[in-house]
This record gives C-alpha cells, structure tokens and sequence, in this order.
C-alpha cells in the first residue's frame, strides 16, 4: 500500500475519534428529560425567588433575580422561577429553598371583586418577608379556593396528591378557613326563612333579598336570629380537627403551621344590631375552636378578629383590600417569629 493511502486512513481514523468524543461529551452535557412540577393549573401556583421585593401571586411571574433566575412553565402552566444560588457541580451545594404552602379560602387566595385590580395575598408578601430576612431562597404554593368551606377543604383540596406531597415539604403552612361555614349557613337559613330555591352567590346577595323581605314583614328577622342562634356549630369543630389530624399526619415534623382565626365578615353589611350580635359570638364561639386546639396540633394562632383588617375591606365589605392582605401578612410574620424563637 502506498504511502499517501496510509496517511488517508489515519486521517480518517482521527476525524472518526474526533466525532465519536464530541458525541460523547455532549450526550453526557444534555438531560435525558424535563424537569417542572405537575398538576393542574388551578391546583397550586408555584414560585421561587432569591429575596425580598420579588412579587407573587396568581398570573404573575416572578422578577428575574440579580444571579439570573431561569423561567420556566411546566405543563399545566404553572408559573416556576429557579432563583439564582450556588450552581451544580461548584465547590456549594445549592441553597435549599424555603417552600411555603398556603390552605384556604377567597382570603387565603387574594380575591379580588375588581377584575381590573390583582390582590397580592398574605402568603406570597409573608413568603418575600420570610425569606428576605433569612436570606434564602422560597418556593410557594397556594392551593386556596374562594367559596372554599371546611368540608370542602377535607373532601377537595386535602385528598389531592399535588396538596400532599406540597404539606410534606413544606416549611411553614398557612391556613384560613372558617369565614365560609358561617356565610353559607347565613345564606342557607335566608333560603329556609323565605322559602326560597334561589342559590345566592354570596352573603351579601342573600342579605339584599332578606332586607327587602324584612320591610315587608319585620319579624323575618327574629326567625333569622333564632335560626342562627340554633346553628350546629359544632361541625366546624368536627371539619377542623379532621383537616388538622391530615395536614399534621403529612407535614415534616419541624415545619411550622400558622392559622388566621376568623374576623367578622358581616361587620360592614349593616345587619340589625341583634343579628350582628348573634354573628359575632358564633364567630367568638368559632375562634374558640382554633384557639382551644393549638396546643394539641402545635399551631400558632394569628389573630385577626381583634385586628383592623374590617376597616380595610373591597367594596363588598367582606374580603380584605390589598392593605388589608398586608396587614394579615404582617400579623403571620410575627407569628412566624414567635415559633422560630421557641
């Protein structure tokens, strides 16, 4: 063979190895897979940032952090920003996140009545604040719904593997119910009392239809009062415990739960002097509830009945303003730091 044909094979032969090494390195370079949470999209909004200042919420997207957060939306659409932190395959191992899961209802959820108008909720701004002060990164879920009771919370939400497997790594779980055990009593009983089918979209609706019955007959409201003075109450007691037992029976055994107790509702709907009386003490009796099971669940208690958070509602009268958000997430947050120094 001549000589110039044994320099062509070689040449070959190196440009052969060439390519074989370069698919070699960049097979192990690429995933094998994609990454990102599953679940539906109205199941949770998950969010991730580097510090305090970064907004969250519902159909918003993170601020892209200073390291250079990398977005991304899994395929349910729900919003993932990785913050920036120490980089796989450096000397650190990446800051561990700080994940908080929120539980509730329409407060829990940052409703708002103006569709023009985006509520911030108290856990995402109580996220930010949290881990702003520590410094680390956060993940956070809400899993809230408006209109959400507690019956709905232990037959709905809590059963989902999504809202299980977010209470087992969580660090801290905020909680809001009860508001809506008692609204929709409210509504059941102005349905019995005007023997009515009409399926009221809120309390106040139902409260409208009652003040014009009452004009034309005055003692509708003594039926009113009896009927809730009589309520069954003690099935909240029942729904709470049983959705505590499950959220305890998931949660890691240092995370923290803290839950709102509940304000009145109905303090601005102008209701008859007697029939705001009869709704405050079932909501006195209600806050008992919480109260009385703290220490056997190991949650703190923010109080929101004795806060201003009434004087700072939508024009409905019943769901926070965004003022009103912030100072549930100021009253949490110092919660959180009583827990975090015991």
């Amino acid at each position: 063979m001549r000589k110039s044909s044994w320099k062509m094979i070689a040449v070959i032969l190196a440009v052969l190895l060439l390519v074989a090494g370069t698919a070699g390195y960049v097979a192990g370079r690429v995933p094998s897979g994609g990454s990102g949470m599953s679940g539906e999209a109205d199941k949770g909004i998950t969010e991730q940032a580097a510090g305090e200042g970064q907004e969250t919420g519902e159909d918003r997207t993170a601020d892209e952090p200073e390291t250079g957060a990398e977005q991304t939306a899994d395929g349910a659409g729900n919003r993932i920003a990785t913050s920036g932190g120490a980089q796989s395959g450096s000397d650190e191992d990446p800051v561990q996140a700080f994940h908080v899961t929120v539980l509730g209802d329409s407060i829990a959820k940052g409703y708002s009545g103006d569709k023009t108008v985006e509520i911030e909720c108290y856990g995402s701004l109580a996220a930010q604040k949290i881990s702003g002060e520590a410094g680390i990164p956060y993940s956070y879920q809400n899993f809230a719904k408006n209109g959400l009771d507690s019956s709905g919370m232990n037959e709905k939400i809590l059963p989902q593997r999504e809202v299980q497997e977010s209470i087992a790594s969580a660090d801290v779980i905020f909680i809001t119910l009860g508001s809506n055990d008692l609204l929709n009593e409210c509504k059941r009983v102005v349905q019995e009392i005007l023997d009515t089918d009409t399926k009221f979209k809120s309390a106040d609706d139902a409260l409208a239809v009652l003040e014009d019955a009452v004009k034309e007959n005055p003692f509708l409201i003594l039926k009113i009062i009896n009927a809730l003075s009589n309520w069954d109450y003690l099935s909240f007691e029942e729904q709470w415990t049983a959705m505590m037992d499950t959220v305890c029976s998931l949660k890691k055994e240092d995370a923290r739960i803290i839950v709102t107790n509940i304000y009145d509702p109905v303090a601005d709907l102008k209701l008859p002097s007697t029939m705001n009386q009869v709704v405050e003490d079932i909501i006195g009796n209600m806050n008992s509830f919480i109260d009385d099971h703290a220490a056997e669940y190991g949650y703190a208690v923010a109080d929101l009945f004795d806060s201003e958070i009434s004087e700072h509602v939508q024009s409905d009268g019943l769901h926070p303003d965004q003022y009103g958000q912030q100072l549930i997430a100021d009253i949490v947050c110092d919660q959180y730091k009583t827990l975090s120094q015991e």
